[in-house]
């Protein structure tokens, strides 16, 4: 929209939801009037920096970046009003996304997860490719108190799936009505878990597509008097929550699927992804808690590999028609940036074209079993290490973000060792 369109679509609306991802891919904003909202399109914002400093709890850790010298000086962020879009979670309002720069007619901000995908799209652009990326999404519904909704763990159960109908249907036409194509809804394997799958877009798209899902997925269960998190273990000895993307490549101006009809680029393509699979891990798994996802027979993989329609494998090839041809990622959880994790997925099948990479031959039978495939990393620290090393996640995240992540990654994991967990107090009380 340019501004003489925004402000005719803004004619029936009071309030506009202005809002960008931090770090951890959740919404930070403001609420305004419409016509305060009109003024901030044209003129943008000034805002603090501190979201992008701060942990998944909100609370700020010093980091290079941002710290007590720096004063926490504010940053300009701008709406991008091709994401300006009715909100039909409440009356009258509308939603809009919004871009951080470091100052008004400035750079982009290094630490801002929009700007970083939009440079990995940049990157696949050069070599005269676009992607085409679906997100599917997994997330748990809970009691109001956190507990699983029920017991059984029934994967596609057509009478669970009527049993919470009224949320799950409220969440698609929620959605739909937000201009997120929704395919398709259904329970997966754990109690009270489900997954909902969204059509294919360009990248920054469907990583708005895969935050916009998340939020919405929050406020409509919370209105039926339940919960949703995309925490990843949420319970011990569940099915984990994934974050799974459908990749494929087009040529720039073209609509056909290049996977399909040129195996070099396909191969090429997969081999950077596997390539930079390890590297990236630390934003694909962004928490304590998303490690414990990678136990075996959890249908999460913990080796890099690919296979052709296997669900133990890191890149599943799925079957069916060729002209869909495509890479379903299956490593990132739930609770990770859609941005970070698709920026890291395109930027790595971009370098494996760049260098004409080849991948390893398509593995058969179980991945669990197969000791030759190189491991995930274990541990978040383990993850932040390679992370922090990588000279590939410097060039596609940029140093600041690789800098300030890996700072706030290890905070998170100090405190986790500082504290005393249930498990401690069960398993050591009595005997010592």
């Amino acid at each position: 929209m340019d501004l003489a369109e925004t402000e005719r679509f803004l004619a029936s609306i009071e309030t506009v939801e202005c809002c960008f991802p931090d770090a951890w891919g959740i919404f930070v904003g403001r609420r305004m009037p419409a016509a305060v909202f009109l003024k901030a399109a044209e003129h943008g914002l000034s805002m603090p920096n501190a979201p992008f400093a701060w942990n998944i709890a909100g609370d700020i850790n010093p980091t290079p970046y941002a710290n007590a010298d720096t004063g926490f000086p504010n940053m300009h962020v701008a709406p991008d009003l091709t994401t300006l879009r009715p909100a039909p979670w409440a009356e009258r309002t509308a939603f809009c996304l919004m871009d951080a720069y470091l100052e008004r007619d400035g750079a982009p901000n290094p630490l801002d997860t929009r700007g970083i995908l939009r440079r990995a799209v940049a990157s696949l652009g050069d070599l005269g490719y676009e992607a085409w990326v679906g997100p599917e999404l997994e997330f748990y519904l809970c009691t109001s108190d956190w507990q699983p909704l029920y017991d059984d763990h029934r994967c596609w159960s057509m009478t669970r799936a009527a049993e919470f109908e009224p949320v799950l249907g409220e969440i698609r036409s929620t959605l739909l009505a937000a201009g997120v194509p929704v395919e398709s809804s259904q329970t997966e394997g754990g109690p009270g878990q489900f997954e909902i799958n969204v059509a294919p877009s360009s990248p920054i798209e469907a990583a708005d597509n895969a935050a916009i899902l998340k939020y919405v997925a929050k406020l409509i269960a919370a209105r039926h008097g339940i919960r949703a998190t995309f925490m990843p273990m949420p319970f011990q000895d569940v099915e984990g929550s994934g974050h799974h993307l459908h990749n494929s490549l087009r040529a720039k101006g073209s609509e056909t699927n290049i996977f399909a009809t040129d195996d070099a680029v396909f191969r090429a393509y997969l081999a950077g992804v596997l390539t930079h699979m390890v590297d990236t891990t630390a934003v694909n798994l962004p928490s304590i808690n998303a490690y414990k996802r990678l136990k075996d027979y959890t249908f999460a993989p913990n080796r890099v590999g690919w296979a052709i329609d296997n669900r133990t494998a890191a890149v599943r090839i799925p079957a069916g028609d060729p002209a869909a041809r495509r890479l379903e990622i299956r490593n990132a959880s739930a609770d990770a940036n859609p941005y970070l994790i698709i920026a890291g997925a395109i930027a790595a099948g971009a370098d494996g074209i760049a260098r004409s990479l080849a991948p390893p031959p398509a593995f058969e039978g179980d991945a669990y079993k197969d000791d030759a495939l190189e491991r995930l990393p274990t541990t978040w620290g383990a993850a932040v290490d390679l992370f922090e090393r990588s000279p590939f996640c410097k060039e596609v995240f940029g140093e600041t973000f690789v800098e300030t992540f890996s700072v706030l990654a290890r905070g998170e994991e100090a405190a986790f060792r500082q504290h005393v967990t249930d498990w401690e107090r069960t398993r050591y009380l009595g005997p010592s």
